[in-house]
């Protein structure tokens, strides 16, 4: 029971010209018959811009749920909005996964 009034706040799909990069890194998923898996990067700079990435870790599984909460163990310092995006992706790629599909990763 609402016993006061609360904003209802409607959806809105945030332009990719507006996305913050995250300044901790970046993921790639890949899918292949036998799982599905996540490198994650730390970001290289020249010049305050982000140029690439290096290898940190690797995250390897079948399930988005269980990807995203070992993930989150493992790199606690993302931007929320980074975690939100990759539970997102990692749904997507556990369905061409278990459709043996191809997955195409998308943007921000």
């Amino acid at each position: 029971m609402v016993d006061r009034e609360i904003p209802l706040i409607k959806a809105k799909k945030t332009i990719e010209k507006d996305v913050i990069l995250d300044p901790q890194g970046f993921f790639i998923i890949e899918v292949d018959n036998k799982s599905i898996r996540v490198e994650y990067y730390s970001n290289v700079y020249k010049n305050k811009q982000i140029v690439s990435g290096v290898l940190q870790k690797a995250f390897t599984g079948i399930k988005a749920d269980a990807l995203s909460d070992t993930i989150a163990v493992h790199v606690p310092s993302l931007r929320p909005e980074h975690y939100l995006y990759l539970g997102r992706e990692l749904q997507k790629a556990q369905l061409a996964f278990e459709q043996q599909k191809k997955y195409i990763q998308g943007g921000c």
